[in-house]
């Protein structure tokens, strides 16, 4: 801003660097402003001075913990000095503080990337004999889940690729225990989307007939079971209260824990002559080779280099003898060959052999050595060890039978198992 001064007049004339005067309104809004300012600065520094001092509240009174101070202090001598007591003029929070600060600096630190490290890191389950010896105490902070026993009937729908070997083993029962518990046919032959029922343990199943007038020491015999309140206490089987006598409504299905159904066999036909010699497998059916006689003589082991893997007993009719897939396997005795192909009861590439009134069943082959229309002598190679079938692995599911009833092979002398 410059003055100017007339010629004329001795008093300044107030104008614009751009040689004009200000206008009065502009004059009146900064006096305004500047007044406005004043105040601000007044009132602030007003109160700063007039703020009260900052004093820390009263602790709660304890009357309890007071009246426990007073006593003791009571109590104490008056005439001891008190030489535990530091001077008045002594820095005692000062040297506190100092001995923290010392206590922090000297305490290893960490760097973010451990840090971060450390906390990704999965907590490591410590070695319990090691934290017992060094700590005293025996402790897991994990929490484990046993593999808990079934105690109910289950089901399980077969997918592609099952075998009634493979079901058994992922529910640790035996094939025998599944079997009889489900339609026989169902348990030889599997198809993706049969649904197997499954038995808590190894056991038989049964459906109660009226028309039979059992009770339940009547049915635990017939599954060669001597408790029958094994029957009665089965938690699959909800029984109320009830006595051994008690017969049940027809059509309650039972579980039998340790039962023992029928042997299970082919579910084929055969036929015989008048003196009940086998003369034909599976008639009409693909594999079947007719009805042809003959066929009998001593016996032989049908797989030398075999090695025993189940025998014979109630549900297994027959022998499972292991051995490298492609083994050769042999006529157990001479005789027309009555089948020779795939079945439909699980065995998968099998042959079967007349001996008058005996016969001889061979399954799961790789491959076959003889078709319909030869006689083969014993010891003479029929086939080779497979997989094929319900099997679970390369063996020979081999059995015998007479007047098409099964025998125990190992009980036939020259069988040698």
């Amino acid at each position: 801003m410059t003055q100017r001064y007339n010629l004329d007049d001795t008093q300044p004339n107030l104008i614009s660097p751009h040689k004009q005067p200000i206008p009065a309104w502009r004059r009146a809004f900064g006096l305004f402003s500047l007044l406005g300012a004043m105040a601000l600065t007044v009132g602030t520094v007003a109160l700063i001075l007039t703020a009260p001092d900052p004093t820390p509240a009263p602790a709660p009174e304890d009357n309890t913990v007071a009246q426990a101070v007073t006593e003791t202090a009571t109590d104490l001598p008056t005439d001891v000095p008190p030489t535990d007591v530091p001077p008045t003029d002594a820095p005692v929070e000062q040297e506190n503080t100092d001995a923290q600060t010392a206590l922090i600096e000297e305490l290893p630190t960490l760097s973010a990337e451990k840090i971060n490290l450390l906390l990704a890191t999965p907590i490591q389950p410590a070695d319990e004999d090691v934290v017992e010896e060094t700590t005293g105490l025996s402790f897991d902070p994990f929490t484990i889940i046993p593999n808990r026993s079934r105690s109910q009937m289950s089901s399980y729908t077969v997918v592609r690729g099952d075998t009634i070997d493979a079901i058994s083993d992922r529910f640790g029962v035996t094939r025998e225990s599944i079997a009889w518990c489900n339609d026989y046919r169902l348990a030889l032959v599997l198809r993706p989307g049969d649904v197997v029922n499954i038995p808590p343990t190894d056991g038989a199943c049964h459906t109660v007939l009226a028309s039979q007038g059992k009770d339940i020491t009547a049915i635990a015999e017939q599954y060669n079971v001597s408790d029958p309140y094994a029957i009665i206490d089965a938690p699959a089987n909800s029984l109320p209260d009830i006595s051994p006598e008690t017969q049940l409504p027809s059509g309650t299905r039972l579980f039998i824990p340790g039962g023992e159904g029928p042997i299970i066999t082919w579910d084929a036909p055969v036929e015989q002559d008048s003196s009940g010699n086998v003369i034909a497998f599976a008639p009409g059916q693909a594999g079947s080779c007719g009805s042809v006689a003959g066929g009998g003589s001593a016996w032989t082991n049908p797989l030398p280099n075999g090695t025993y893997m189940r025998g014979f007993y109630a549900g297994h009719s027959g022998l499972d003898l292991s051995a490298p897939e492609g083994t050769p396997i042999l006529a157990a005795n001479s005789g027309p060959v009555l089948y020779a192909g795939w079945n439909s009861w699980g065995y998968g590439n099998t042959v079967v052999i007349g001996h008058g009134p005996f016969s001889t069943l061979y399954g799961h082959m790789s491959s076959l050595a003889v078709a319909c229309g030869n006689s083969v002598s014993a010891g003479q190679v029929i086939g080779y060890v497979g997989n094929t079938g319900n099997s679970s692995g390369p063996h020979l599911h081999f059995e015998i039978r007479f007047q098409n009833q099964p025998q125990d092979p190992s009980q036939t002398p020259g069988i040698g198992w």
